[in-house]
């Protein structure tokens, strides 16, 4: 998972959504049945762009190759919840197939979290299999509340990563060299997200491999004793693959800063020190 900027809100977005709001917040006070008009196909482009076609999940490409659902991150209607405790209800992907059997979880609220139904910081484009084969409902949190009142979530602490959040993702995602992926140093939210997405699933695995050996790889000879120009070469690989544009960055970037202790902005001026040390020709260095 790589964390992104949420793009801006649009200066009609309020408006074109205020009256479908008042009849949603009517329809809970009253008790009636939560009904939520849809909205959504007129924000996805925005939030497309902003994730560069990528899943906000699983980092895999849609845009090109599936419709993509824009998704919301605090469930509007129903919540329902995992036993993290207990794996055997947690499901697993059918081989050779997009499908999940197994996956047990529970009727936490039949309102969940519908006055963010339509808040544009509660969006994302996610992948049909992350959203409507794993993610669905589910929302974890700590020491879950009743979800009622907007108040709720202000006294909440989400365990869900969230690719617009505050949260990098690399403090809480490790990857390993066969593309598999645990939580970091046991981080509860690191499980959490793997957990709610199904994050290590075995086709996801097998898409990352190729990608996170090569990272694992081009480390291991940094960790060498090379020349600068050597060493330019592997850490302008890293940094083209972890660039944002590209499917699976959020896994490059966890993988170098944990293995190098590094951020991303010391990788970006070492690259361009490098440069300059082996006098590089300008011609040679482009936007990372």
């Amino acid at each position: 998972m790589h964390r992104y900027i949420c793009p801006p809100i649009p200066a009609t977005f309020r408006k074109s959504v205020s009256t479908v709001r008042k009849d949603v917040r009517t329809s809970v006070k009253g008790g009636g049945v939560l009904t939520f008009p849809p909205h959504w196909s007129k924000i996805k482009a925005a939030f497309m762009q902003a994730q560069h076609g990528k899943c906000g999940f699983c980092e895999g490409r849609v845009l090109g190759l599936q419709y993509g659902d824009v998704e919301h991150y605090r469930p509007k209607g129903a919540v329902e919840v995992l036993d993290h405790a207990s794996p055997a209800t947690w499901g697993q992907e059918v081989p050779w197939s997009s499908t999940v059997k197994g996956r047990d979880t529970k009727s936490h609220s039949s309102t969940g979290y519908w006055w963010k139904a339509y808040s544009w910081g509660n969006y994302l484009v996610a992948c049909q299999t992350c959203n409507q084969q794993w993610k669905k409902c589910l929302f974890p949190t700590a020491d879950p509340l009743p979800r009622q009142l907007p108040s709720i979530q202000h006294r909440e602490l989400a365990l869900l990563l969230n690719p617009f959040g505050k949260i990098d993702p690399a403090l809480h995602l490790a990857f390993g060299r066969m593309g598999e992926v645990t939580a970091y140093n046991g981080s509860v939210l690191g499980h959490a997200t793997i957990l709610t997405c199904g994050l290590d699933r075995p086709s996801l695995r097998q898409a990352r491999y190729n990608l996170a050996r090569a990272t694992h790889e081009r480390i291991d000879e940094i960790s060498s004793d090379i020349n600068n120009h050597d060493l330019y070469i592997l850490l302008r690989g890293i940094l083209t693959s972890g660039h944002a544009d590209q499917s699976h960055c959020g896994m490059v970037r966890a993988i170098f800063r944990q293995r190098m202790e590094m951020s991303w902005d010391m990788l970006e001026r070492l690259v361009i020190k490098l440069a300059s040390a082996i006098a590089l020709p300008p011609h040679r260095l482009c936007d990372c």
